[in-house]
């Protein structure tokens, strides 16, 4: 399995996996598929998410929320069905951009 396979599964069948399709649960099975890979793409990743806001020292997955919900969202604000799919959709967007963009080259300044 790749990073593509794993976020189409995150973002389509996740619940199969996991229970309730909730963003934690994506958030630890994307954090997983990392760790067993051994490769720290997300380490990378979350020097990616910080550069595109300024250093800022929230980790990835809250600067997730913030981008989908905007100013000071966190897990709090995620408050039914439609919020978490629409946060687990972000993160696989995100993931996806970054992905392409590593193959690419370093990405482009904001």
């Amino acid at each position: 399995m790749d990073w593509h396979e794993l976020l189409s599964m995150v973002e389509r069948r996740l619940g199969m996996y996991v229970g309730r399709p909730r963003y934690d649960r994506a958030f630890s099975v994307v954090t997983g598929f990392d760790l067993a890979r051994g490769r720290g793409e997300l380490a990378e990743f979350q020097r990616w998410m910080s550069e595109r806001h300024q250093g800022s020292p929230l980790t990835f997955w809250a600067l997730i929320l913030v981008e989908a919900f905007g100013g000071q969202a966190t897990e709090e604000h995620l408050g039914t069905d439609e919020d978490h799919q629409l946060a687990i959709g972000h993160l696989c967007r995100r993931l996806r951009e970054f992905l392409d963009l590593d193959a690419a080259g370093p990405p482009a300044p904001i």
